[in-house]
This record gives structure tokens, sequence and C-alpha cells, in this order.
């Protein structure tokens, strides 16, 4: 049975970038996506699909200013367009390049993980794909330019996260992640009363609406002093939407194939040596 990989190459060289760009004299990203690639490629069974963010942003980092802010230095773009192009010199008919197509890397990792048939394994640090856990679908931890032992399983994410995987949108807009600079509706909101309103919630997809948690308050299981941080939740609720709309990942309708025209960048001869090695495995 066919494996895709479903690579979050945004994510890492972002990652990389900032903490190893000054070691060496080119993109250190380049010589670690080679060595990836390679040893991914080994699996004769494997496709990969090398996602990127686009150019621009039409998805749901329109709807909060704050979101990942700080995230777009210059010096960041300046490495993503030598990677952007070193990727699209590869002509292997395993490795399948998205870029330039208005959305980011995230946005399109969870599209092909809904939509490719086989099992998928994506390779991102990124929080926003831990909703992407399915029986299918396993996540590979990736921290800076190393993947790490770290995997998340379908079967076992109520252990990590407290709810089930396709809840953490609404988990997250209560509850806030100061790691991606999400601030909750409610200041010092209880993060066990979110999971608890989270489990108990009847989810759809869409964000839980204002009679949803109004019902809550009827249930026995709930205190006074609970019901009173629904009550606050419930006056924040623009912001509590906000935040879920931010969260939630939705599978792309629209052709998210590579539109991405090459330009000239100069690459040493041991990375073009690494490029045609990579094309005939």
């Amino acid at each position: 049975m066919t494996i895709h990989y479903l690579v979050d190459v945004s994510w890492m060289l972002h990652r990389g970038y900032f903490s190893c760009s000054k070691i060496w004299d080119e993109f250190p990203e380049l010589h670690f996506l080679t060595k990836k690639i390679e040893s991914w490629l080994a699996r004769k069974d494997a496709i990969l699909h090398l996602c990127l963010d686009g150019s621009n942003t039409k998805g749901k980092r329109l709807l909060g200013e704050q979101y990942k802010a700080g995230r777009h230095q210059q010096d960041h773009y300046n490495v993503y367009t030598g990677l952007t192009t070193f990727i699209n010199l590869l002509n292997n008919d395993r490795i399948k390049v998205y870029f330039g197509n208005d959305y980011e890397s995230d946005e399109i990792i969870f599209t092909l993980s809904r939509i490719l048939e086989g099992r998928k394994r994506i390779i991102s640090g990124d929080k926003d794909l831990l909703q992407a856990l399915k029986p299918d679908v396993i996540i590979e931890s990736a921290k800076g330019l190393i993947t790490t032992d770290e995997t998340y399983k379908y079967e076992y994410a109520d252990k990590f996260f407290g709810v089930a995987p396709e809840k953490l949108p609404v988990f997250r807009a209560i509850a806030g992640d100061t790691s991606d600079n999400l601030k909750s509706p409610v200041a010092r909101f209880p993060r066990k009363l979110a999971a608890k309103i989270v489990n108990d919630i009847e989810y759809n997809g869409s964000c839980p609406t204002i009679a949803q948690l109004n019902t809550l308050k009827g249930f026995d299981n709930y205190s006074d002093s609970e019901s009173k941080w629904i009550d606050k939740l419930i006056e924040c609720y623009d912001s509590f939407s906000i935040n879920f709309n931010i969260m939630k990942l939705n599978v792309i309708t629209e052709n998210i194939s590579n539109k991405y025209h090459s330009t000239d960048v100069e690459f040493s001869d041991f990375l073009k040596n690494k490029i045609l090695k990579l094309n005939i495995l």
C-alpha cells in the first residue's frame, strides 16, 4: 500500500533558518532536505508531497492579524526563494511540490490528508495539523532541522490532548495558545474546563453556537463557578468565533497543484550533484 509523506517544508524552513543560517554560507535547509528526501525515497512505496506556503494568503490567516505575528521577516523569504527553486528542479515522479496556490502549507497538508488514498505520514511540528489525525494518518513531529521519535496516532490522541483531534480547534479557540500568539477570548480561562466543554459539546465541524454553550450550564456536572466561566465565554463569543476560524483547517476545493516558476538561483556543485542523485532514485 502506498504511503504518502506530507512534508511541511515551510515549517522546517522557518525553524531551521533562524537557528542555523549563520553557520553555513549556503542554505542549510537544502543540505538537510536532500538527506531527508533520500531517506524517504528509500521506501519504494513512498510518494513525497513537499508543501510550502503560498506567496499570498487568502486562507485562514486573513482572519487574525496577531496570529503568528513576526513570522515573515525578509531574511526568511531570501532563503525561501532558493528553497522553492531547488525543489522545483526535482523531476522525480515520486516527488510532488505544492506552492504558489495562495494557501499555507498546513492547509495544503490537511487537504491532502483528506483526499489521498493510502496511508499518510505528516512531517511537521505545527500544532495546527494535530487536528488532521485519523486512523490512516500519523504525525511525525519535526523540531527545527530534525525529525524526532515523537509520533502521534489517532487511537492515542485523547491521552495527549484531552480531547479528540477533530475538536482541537474548539479547545484552542477557548484556551488560546501562547506558542502561536493566540489569545484566549477570556483571560485565564481554565484549560481543564475548556477540555470539559469541548468533550461535552456536540461538534459538527462548525463553531459551537451560543445556544450550545448555554445548554451546558443546565448539565448536572457543571458547578455555578463553571457556569459563570461559560457566561464570560458567551460574552466574548465574537472573539471565540474568530479564534475557531483561525484554528480550523478546511479542505481546499481549488486546484492546489504547483504554479511556481523557477527563478535564477546559483547552487554549488555539491547541491547540483545531490539534485542529480535524487532525480534517479
